[in-house]
């Protein structure tokens, strides 16, 4: 058991150690001071979580964080320690949870105020972050530049909010404070551009533009702004220059009278072509609101908005766009990409019948009756051939590729299903269902042997849970299935992940200590071990599992003493009796060694182990009669196991 000096000195080894940045030397010993103790030590488990998550290991962090929250649960250290961990896992509304604990506790404490403020910030809560911050800056935290920058982050993103919704001028107020107080960066710029735009303020609107390209000269949407509001203020030579200089850079760009009008519906092609997904959204609705009800920019709106993964509001937009020009073709394709993607297979039924009406092209309706044939033909090998027919006339699209991997997988063809899944995720890189179907055919083709390896399984895994890491169903498949593959390792990792959203979760915890015990990691073991036996005393099979880690760890003394404790829990327990007087032996404990064997050959008369570890004793110690004595009885109950009597 550990003394209450040499505690206190291995507290003080350990924070050295901390100093030093030798985190792994203090984590072994504050791990040695937990198994080794009967009493809980939350100073000990706040310091041996905040090594935990210096070197990233986030779950377990957080697993020594909760220990000392339910020991000491009005102590702000906790909740404070456990917030920075969940921050630091990107995890802001849990974050945002445990750090308002800690201000309840401690509402004058900067750093917790600062934190929690910081926490809001990213969990979009900008109102609160801002008021937070302040109150941070306020309380002493002024001089630290993080915090000061992490303020002006909060009114920054506070700023723009409040100019998107109704508050423009409030939030230009703080988008120029931002600016003054070293924030200078093309962002705040671009806002007060479109806001003094909106207001048609042209030219305080041109300098925040001009000066966010003097911050992002690389950035040619930015020019395009500039060129119309040249355009707008009757600078047209200068925004004929401007544009020319932007052809140096795109030759699409083409020659043409150049109005305000015009530039903006460059402006906002030039945005598709980028992708710039949000700044088409912003183009397209000042250029409705600036010129009119537009077919053309309400599709590209709508195009934006898809991508953007809005779908009802996207409907709307290309629904005025078809109602604007019913009769432009271009339209009832976007129409059917859409339907396609919302699912809604009566509007894509709807959609083809139009198209077929206006004389649209034979592939593209080809492609998606064979889609839509998929969803809801239950003949499996005429959709199958209709899926494949569609890929040879039109090409490899990712929606035909993905509907053949799935009826493939339907008709228990995961052999086939794993390549098409693959070449549709290869297309379409952030399509999760392709991945989860994937993941579905290589197990399947793995466990009927049909083809793939565990290795392309992992890593499949491996890719989708980067993209996806909060799946938690996912990630528990696949750390049993990293157990099941004895990829102990990497399980471990994984059990981690999982413990950091179920904490208090025994059986990921005891799966997590059979993988620290399979990799020779005893000392971890023993800790989780520990804290589990602590909930489940009855349980032989954990208290064995403890004992083990402990002897393996190099903690024999205390191993004994946990079993000598033991007995008076488990006093029928015949395995427990003869591993204390095994390791009462191995201690020169030779008394009470015989009395542990003695115990045991009470509980089970006719098993020969206790008389034969009895008889090798006596024997070690020279008292041959004795050991004489104890063979035989050993040797009786062995004939009679080998000869029981007839019943």
């Amino acid at each position: 058991m550990i003394k209450t000096e040499q505690y206190r000195q291995q507290v003080q080894r350990a924070l050295q150690k901390g100093k030093e940045r030798d985190y792994p030397a203090a984590i072994t010993i504050l791990e040695e001071l937990l198994y080794q103790s009967d009493e809980g030590h939350p100073e000990v488990l706040l310091l041996l979580g905040r090594a935990y998550h210096a070197i990233k290991e986030y779950g377990r962090a957080l697993a020594a964080f909760r220990e000392v929250i339910q020991m000491q649960p009005e102590d702000a250290a906790g909740y404070f320690f456990a917030g920075r961990t969940y921050l630091s896992m990107g995890m802001a509304q849990e974050a945002v949870w445990f750090l308002k604990k800690a201000k309840e506790r401690n509402p004058e404490d900067y750093q917790i105020l600062a934190l929690l403020g910081i926490a809001c910030l990213k969990a979009r809560r900008s109102g609160e972050a801002v008021e937070l911050l302040q109150q941070a800056v306020e309380r002493g935290a002024g001089n630290s530049p993080r915090i000061y920058r992490a303020y002006l982050n909060a009114l920054l993103v506070r700023g723009i909010k409040l100019c998107r919704n109704g508050e423009p001028d409030l939030g230009s107020q703080m988008l120029r404070f931002v600016i003054e107080n070293g924030l200078n960066t093309p962002l705040p710029h671009l806002e007060l551009g479109r806001v003094y735009r909106e207001e048609g303020r042209l030219q305080e609107a041109l300098y925040h533009y001009e000066e966010a390209s003097r911050l992002a000269p690389q950035d040619t949407s930015i020019r395009w702004y500039r060129a119309s509001l040249l355009m707008a203020l009757g600078k047209s030579d200068e925004a004929r220059r401007e544009i020319e200089r932007l052809r140096t850079i795109d030759e699409d760009i083409p020659h043409l009278s150049w109005t305000t009008e015009l530039i903006d519906r460059c402006m906002i092609r030039s945005f598709i072509a980028e992708g710039a997904w949000q700044r088409v959204v912003q183009a397209c609705g000042s250029f409705l609101r600036r010129y009119g009800p537009d077919p053309m920019v309400h599709a590209m709106y709508a195009e934006a908005l898809r991508n953007l993964g809005n779908f009802e509001t996207a409907r709307n937009h290309l629904e005025r766009a078809i109602e604007l020009a019913p009769r432009q073709i271009e339209l009832r394709y976007a129409s059917l990409i859409l339907s396609w993607q919302e699912e809604n297979w009566q509007d894509l039924q709807k959609n083809l019948e139009v198209l077929k009406r206006l004389g649209g092209d034979p592939l593209i309706i080809q492609r998606f009756q064979a889609l839509l044939h998929a969803q809801w033909e239950e003949d499996d090998k005429r959709v199958i051939s209709e899926l494949q027919q569609a890929i040879r006339d039109g090409g490899p699209s990712p929606e035909l590729m993905f509907s053949l991997a799935e009826r493939y997988l339907k008709v228990g063809l995961p052999e086939l299903a794993m390549g098409w899944y693959h070449k549709t995720r290869q297309i379409l890189p952030h399509y999760e269902r392709a991945y989860l179907g994937e993941l579905a055919a290589r197990e399947a083709a793995l466990e009927e042997g049909l083809g793939g390896s565990s290795e392309e399984l992992e890593q499949c895994y491996e890719e989708y849970l980067s993209l996806w890491p909060d799946n938690w169903k996912i990630r528990r498949e696949y750390a049993l299935y990293l157990i099941k593959s004895k990829k102990y390792e990497i399980a471990q990792r994984e059990l981690q992940n999982l413990l950091v959203r179920e904490t208090n979760n025994d059986s990921l915890k005891r799966l997590l200590a059979y993988t620290y015990r399979k990799t020779g990691k005893y000392r971890e073991a023993a800790v989780l071990l520990k804290k589990l036996l602590q909930k489940n005393l009855q349980d032989t099979n954990l208290l064995f599992e403890f004992v083990f880690c402990l002897e393996r760890s190099g903690a024999r003394p205390y191993a004994y003493l946990v079993l000598e404790k033991a007995q008076h829990y488990y006093k029928n327990s015949f395995e427990l009796f003869i591993k204390l007087g095994d390791l009462a032996y191995e201690l020169h404990h030779i008394e009470k060694a015989l009395d542990a064997y003695r115990a045991a050959a009470h509980l089970k008369d006719e098993d020969p182990l206790p008389y034969q570890r009895m008889a090798h004793i006596y024997r070690k110690q020279g008292i041959h009669e004795m050991a004489l004595r104890y063979e035989q009885e050993a040797q009786k109950r062995e004939n009679r196991h080998k000869n029981p009597l007839p019943s």
